[in-house]
């Protein structure tokens, strides 16, 4: 089947049309994005009627011939590979104070990705989401 993933927060336009399986993970739709977009998994969000998708295959979101996903790109996770400095483990124990859950978390990071959307972006997702 094939599907349709719109890249949201770039300077261009960007399509992309995947010939997927339902068996397909989300960890495997990323992993192809990162070699035809060149941009790492880790800074990957995709989207589908506003939720975002995690781990799991295509079949257990739904997700069907034609339907159409949004790829939210966080530069909040621009580095590779992972910080254990004494600072960041230190500010990861005083920001949990406030973000205690995953989907908080998660809320929180969906919403710094809509702060960066431009009116367009929002204008799509509202639409395909009404419809």
């Amino acid at each position: 089947m094939l599907i349709y993933i719109k890249q949201l927060n770039s300077s261009r336009a960007t399509e992309i049309q995947l010939e997927v399986s339902p068996a397909d993970t989300i960890q495997e739709i990323k992993s192809r994005l990162s070699k035809q977009l060149k941009i790492p998994i880790n800074q990957q969000k995709l989207v589908l009627k506003g939720k975002p998708l995690h781990d799991g295959c295509l079949s257990d979101y739904q997700i069907t011939d034609s339907a159409k996903l949004h790829l939210i790109i966080s530069t909040q996770y621009s580095s590779n590979k992972p910080t254990n400095s004494a600072f960041i483990n230190e500010l990861r124990l005083f920001a949990s104070k406030w973000i205690q859950n995953p989907n908080e978390r998660d809320a929180f990071e969906m919403q710094t990705a809509v702060d960066r959307l431009s009116l367009d972006d929002i204008e799509k997702l509202c639409s395909d989401r009404l419809n």
